[in-house]
């Protein structure tokens, strides 16, 4: 019975691909099927949950691991720069040119600036 089988191919999940948010605070990923409950990694210091609908990539770190979402598919910026925003506008950009641009209400203590 084995050797009937032995010439199909595995279907294994691959290492990294791109799915669609389908759940926000539990974290679901349409990929070839929807996972749920995937760890949202991002660099240290900060934090982010991806809204449902954004297209984020999803990676599996070894055979015996869970898939985590490593990040979101964006729009190319400005070379040496970060920039932090969210969907209602408010953002952060750090220029290569050592400035920085805050767009939004800003606060300090409670306080508006």
């Amino acid at each position: 019975m084995w050797m009937a089988n032995r010439n199909q191919p595995t279907l294994g999940e691959p290492a990294a691909e791109l799915g669609q948010v389908t759940l926000e605070r539990e974290t679901g990923v349409a990929l070839a099927g929807e996972r749920r409950g995937l760890p949202v990694c991002a660099p240290g210091g900060y934090r982010w949950t991806p809204a449902r609908g954004d297209t984020v990539l999803v990676i599996k770190t070894g055979p015996e691991e869970a898939p985590c979402v490593a990040g979101q598919v964006q729009e190319p910026g400005e070379p040496g720069e970060v920039y932090i925003s969210v969907a209602a506008g408010a953002g952060i950009r750090l220029k290569a040119d050592g400035s920085v641009q805050i767009n939004g209400k800003v606060t300090v203590n409670g306080k508006e600036v």
